[in-house]
């Protein structure tokens, strides 16, 4: 090191600086840079362009084919209850078949079912040759024969599953095109009977399909898995010749696209080259494809990326003129010692290299554009303050020199070593191109400090926390590699100390993410940021407040209002939650008291809360301290606490409920097991997820989905609020279906404590006086 820097001394006698020369590369390479980054920053807008083109198509996609899927599994629900209510009556032959099917009450009936949904078009019911029984077209039934019928012998064969979705057909009674979705009947011993179809209007999906613009030259498709179209939009027409041959896509192509979708070349979906999206149907057998031109996207390209290389041209004219300049003025000031020189290179404790040589050793490695890999280490002295605190730091001093000692030793000598300052330690080591010969140093260095060292006779031990990077594999310029390297010994430390971590960029995110909103939860929870808010619950019937769900809010003196659903993870990684959740309880069921009985509160818990195994003994805690009746508190669990296998769930839900405390299942409907947990859980209500009452009033999916929760928690015997209440017609229609609770801004928002009690004792005092 000593020598280099020597060599430092003796350039700078020389006439000519090399500080001009470092000035001129970096100029050339900044010029380069620039280049490179607007290129980079070209071809970035580039693929965000196409980014975020895709997501949109994406997210298109997934919204039709969650539709989709909803519309035939409504559907489905109605054949299966068809056949359900022939199972019902004994059907078992033919000869029943016929007798339950041909009345016209069967006929009333049959149409009875189709109400409510807009996308069904017929219900058809054939016996076991394909004879139309019934149909909800007319009575008594057409003469009309489906035996030939791709979809009948498939259903006729008694192999593969009892639902079976149909290409597009002229049907044969009303002449329109249309989707059939088809469902086996059989009689008890498992023979065939015939045939009960749900026939869909093809124009009715064209249209929804024809609502979806993603961009000029979109082509939005509804297709079965080996690409038969069943809706497009622009709209193809469905004749008698295409019905024998259906226009297909290349299904296999499409279906190999990426979750997040990608560009498909021309003949797959027309004649041109598109950027296309694919969604699978969840249920059946079918996709939706979005796509959109390439032409549209490159034509978005090209109008964001012209700006940026005009000015990437003004700025490398500027830096040029500026370093022209710049060096100009150097050669008339030029003028350095070279003890000087030496001295503010050089750690003056330890004889290494001190943190400004250390950075001109990055930067000459980032201005010769070397190709050569390297690692860079960071390697901080674990509880080094300690042994300055209880021995002094004159003992200190020395075991750092020591370190700095060992680590000459047992490193190369192509190795650079510095000290960046107090018992922080960066090494520089050449040739390192992988994981597995990075760590093998890092295992030399924690190895040679881990060895005693003895310092006027007390004898050391410690340990080193080390953090490395790698050059090229984690970036090139100085200020990302030291980053890296950083983060890298701040995970380390993290994870216990005495470790070695290398960066990656999964480490870099969640460790940025975690250290800075960590820090501030812990803050938020010493300086009492936390606070609740308290939004009203009503019955459905008469509008008379029932009670308040308390909601958790945190509000940040930079950050402003965090959402919950940023800081709430967090404080769930973290352990914070436990003490968060504790003081929720506690609060609310104390501010609840001071509302007049019956009202309730509705507290949400934490699949975490359940892990840490104290829940119950918070529950009754909170419940005792506050003198709350235990039947006026209302726990709010998601599925995802019942899909927990550790923490007693059931056993802690099943003490909870034998102590009077209701179950609430909230976000009801999204996801896969809610219909099983209902009865293993025994809840006491369910919570509608407000995806489904947006949609309540214009979606025939979803006022079909709602109809099927109430009548199942009818069934159950459960009580039910409809969350995200906004308008009066969707109150009306959950009202009306039979949804006991509402909940949502047209009733009321979030208000404080002393607003919901105000709100509280109002409704008691219009009750006493009705």
């Amino acid at each position: 090191m000593l020598r280099e820097i020597e060599q430092m001394k003796e350039a700078s006698r020389s006439s000519v600086s090399p500080l001009e020369f470092i000035i001129l590369i970096i100029d050339g390479f900044l010029v380069l840079f620039i280049a490179v980054a607007t290129l980079s920053a070209a071809s970035r807008l580039s693929d965000a362009a196409i980014e975020r083109q895709l997501k949109i198509q994406t997210n298109i996609a997934d919204v039709m084919s969650d539709e989709i899927n909803h519309a035939f599994q409504a559907m489905d629900l109605v054949l299966i209850g068809i056949t359900d209510h022939l199972k019902a009556r004994e059907v078992n032959d033919q000869v029943s078949l016929i007798a339950e099917t041909t009345s016209q009450s069967a006929f009333e009936t049959l149409r009875a079912r189709m109400s409510g949904l807009a996308f069904l078009d017929a219900l058809t019911i054939t016996d076991e040759t394909g004879r139309v029984l019934a149909s909800t077209r007319r009575w008594p039934a057409p003469e009309a024969y489906f035996g030939d019928r791709p979809y009948f012998k498939a259903m006729q064969s008694m192999i593969g599953p009892p639902t079976y979705l149909s290409q597009p057909i002229i049907g044969r009674i009303a002449g329109r095109p249309n989707l059939v979705l088809s469902h086996r009947m059989t009689s008890d011993d498992g023979h065939f009977l015939g045939v009960v179809n749900a026939a869909s209007d093809q124009g009715y999906f064209a249209n929804r399909l024809a609502r979806v613009d993603v961009g000029k030259g979109s082509l939005i498709a509804f297709i079965l898995e080996d690409g038969t179209v069943l809706a497009q939009s622009p709209a193809l027409v469905l004749d008698k010749a295409s019905e024998a041959n259906p226009p297909r896509h290349d299904a296999g192509a499409l279906l190999a696209l990426p979750a997040a979708g990608g560009l498909v070349p021309a003949d797959i979906l027309g004649d041109t080259e598109r950027y296309a999206a694919i969604r699978r149907l969840p249920s059946y057998p079918a996709a939706i494809v979005i796509s959109v031109a390439a032409r549209t996207v490159n034509e978005e390209i090209r109008r964001t990326i012209f700006p940026l290389a005009i000015a990437s041209l003004l700025v490398c004219a500027g830096i040029l003129l500026v370093t022209g300049l710049w060096i100009r003025q150097l050669r008339r000031d030029r003028k350095q010692s070279a003890l000087q020189y030496r001295q503010a290179r050089t750690d003056v404790l330890t004889g290494l290299a001190n943190r400004l040589y250390f950075v001109e050793w990055l930067e000459a490695l980032d201005r010769t554009g070397s190709v050569s890999p390297y690692a860079l280490y960071f390697a901080d002295l674990d509880y080094f303050k300690t042994i300055n605190d209880t021995l002094g730091h004159d003992v200190g001093d020395k075991l750092l020199a020591a370190v700095a000692e060992r680590l000459v030793e047992h490193l190369g000598p192509t190795d650079r070593i510095a000290r960046l300052g107090g018992d922080e330690f960066a090494i520089i080591c050449m040739g390192v191109m992988d994981e597995i010969n990075a760590l093998r140093i890092a295992e030399i260095i924690v190895s040679a400090i881990r060895k005693p060292f003895q310092i006027e006779g007390h004898q050391l031990n410690i340990s080193t926390s080390i953090g490395i990077s790698l050059c090229p594999r984690d970036g090139h310029d100085l200020v990302t590699l030291l980053k890296c390297a950083d983060l890298a010994l701040f995970k380390a430390k993290a994870d216990g100390r005495g470790l070695t971590r290398v960066f990656s960029e999964e480490l870099a995110s969640a460790m940025e993410t975690r250290r800075e909103l960590q820090a501030d939860l812990e803050e938020a929870w010493k300086l009492g940021q936390f606070y609740l808010a308290y939004q009203p619950i009503y019955e459905a019937a008469g509008r008379r407040l029932a009670g308040f769900e308390a909601l958790l809010r945190w509000k940040h003196p930079t950050r402003g209002m965090v959402p919950p659903d940023v800081f709430i993870p967090v404080a769930e990684e973290t352990g914070l939650i436990n003490r968060l959740g504790a003081w929720v309880l506690e609060r609310a069921c104390a501010e609840a008291m001071t509302w007049p009985a019956p009202l309730f509160v509705s507290i949400n818990l934490s699949p975490v809360q359940f892990r840490a195994g104290a829940i119950e003994a918070q529950v009754h805690r909170a419940l005792r301290l506050s003198g709350l009746p235990n039947e006026r508190l209302e726990l709010e669990i998601t599925e995802s606490t019942l899909l927990q296998k550790e923490g007693g769930v059931q056993a802690a839900l099943g003490n909870l409920r034998a102590s009077r405390i209701n179950i609430a299942l909230d976000d009801f409907g999204t996801g896969y097991s809610s219909l099983r947990y209902l009865i293993d859980f025994q809840i006491d209500r369910i919570k509608v997820d407000r995806y489904f009452v947006e949609g309540v009033a214009d979606k025939s999916s979803s006022q079909a989905i709602i109809q099927a929760i109430l009548a199942l928690a009818s069934t159950l015997g459960l009580q039910c609020t409809a969350e995200g209440i906004e308008t009066e017609e969707q109150a009306e229609i959950l009202g009306n279906g039979g949804c006991s609770h509402l909940q949502g801004y047209l009733l009321g928002r979030p208000v404080t404590p002393e607003q919901a009690q105000t709100l509280a004792l109002a409704t008691e005092r219009r009750v006493e006086a009705g």
